[in-house]
């Protein structure tokens, strides 16, 4: 079966994401660490890295221009890291940056990708696994990849798929925007466009909503540090008034939005969007049977996906055939003149 793949590696990278701003930093790893000055790798290194010095050999998912694998190697966290993505240009640019680093970097689908079993003693996930199609067969795979005491960190996006959020949640967000000051509102809030996100990008949240279950499949869980973002996430992002705001104007105001937004969290009106999570070996890993019925359901699934544009229910079905018709009866139009 075919694989879903981003178009080009020009969907990333574009800037002016919420945890560009201090302010969300601190909030971040507030929820992350309980210390909104430790980041997530800090308090990694800080916690799982002393007592045994140095991880000898780690695998980072989709590592893009290796920012990543670098900053483990920098801190000391890893002695040496293997790394793929997809894309040829963010790989070059990870070779150029290297140095002297032991990285190895490579090209290979995330969906098709085999490994040696217990090669790994970590493997770092830094918002990769929301972009995997294949999630089930790729998180067996990595559980039999890392060593018996190895550990699984993880940074991801794991709300609903492809952005679809509830009309409730999206009322209150636009509610919210509404009640900033016209200086700090997000002038670019727009509901994502189901057939415009599988045209510039099919991979983005394909399985978001099924990471953590399917992690819980092939790994113990052993924390998840949930970080919220389904408010603030969408008010902050690419949203370039606040970003040009002046910081002592602009930080009651993200102060204000990452209140709201921790409320709105715990009282389950807007749904989690992004956490840290750490996985290690199960003791117990599924019997085969139990395996071979998740692959099968996840193959059958997207088997027939493939045959309805892609789409995983009914409702994603219709919205991007009502988009496809539109299209068709806009083109049949200028060729009649009409």
């Amino acid at each position: 079966m075919g694989t879903t793949k981003p178009s080009s590696a020009g969907v990333y990278y574009q800037g002016q994401y919420w945890n560009d701003l201090p302010e969300v930093q601190e909030y971040m790893s507030q929820c992350f660490t309980g210390d909104k000055k430790t980041w997530w790798t800090q308090d990694f290194k800080n916690r799982f890295s002393p007592g045994r010095k140095q991880f000898k050999k780690a695998l980072f998912l989709c590592d893009g221009n290796g920012w990543l694998s670098r900053e483990f190697i920098d801190k000391k966290i890893v002695l040496e890291a293997v790394a793929f993505d997809w894309s040829t240009d963010l790989l070059q640019e990870a070779e150029a940056k290297k140095g002297k680093r032991k990285i190895q970097y490579f090209q290979a689908d995330v969906n098709t990708i085999t490994f040696k079993d217990a090669e790994y003693d970590l493997i770092v996930n830094n918002a990769a696994l929301h972009h995997v199609q294949y999630l089930n067969r790729l998180l067996h795979l990595l559980s039999k990849a890392i060593k018996p005491d190895g550990i699984f960190v993880n940074f991801d996006y794991v709300g609903p798929q492809r952005n679809q959020y509830s009309r409730s949640h999206w009322n209150k967000i636009l509610a919210f925007n509404d009640s900033l000051p016209q200086q700090a509102r997000n002038d670019n809030l727009q509901y994502p466009h189901l057939a415009t996100m599988l045209h510039t990008d099919p991979t983005e949240a394909i399985h978001s909503d099924l990471i953590i279950s399917t992690m819980k499949r092939h790994f113990a869980l052993l924390e998840q540090h949930d970080t919220n973002g389904g408010l603030a996430y969408h008010l902050l992002t690419h949203n370039s008034k606040i970003f040009a705001v002046a910081p002592q104007r602009r930080k009651p105001i993200v102060r204000r939005i990452l209140v709201a937004d921790k409320k709105l969290t715990e009282n389950n009106e807007v749904p989690v969007l992004f956490s840290y999570f750490i996985a290690g070996p199960k003791f117990k890993p599924p019997l085969s049977a139990d395996l071979k019925m998740y692959q099968d359901k996840e193959n059958a699934r997207e088997k027939w996906a493939g045959f309805f544009y892609n789409a995983y229910s009914i409702t994603e079905f219709f919205k991007v055939l009502r988009f496809a018709v539109g299209i068709s009866i806009a083109k049949l139009a200028k060729v009649f003149g009409l």
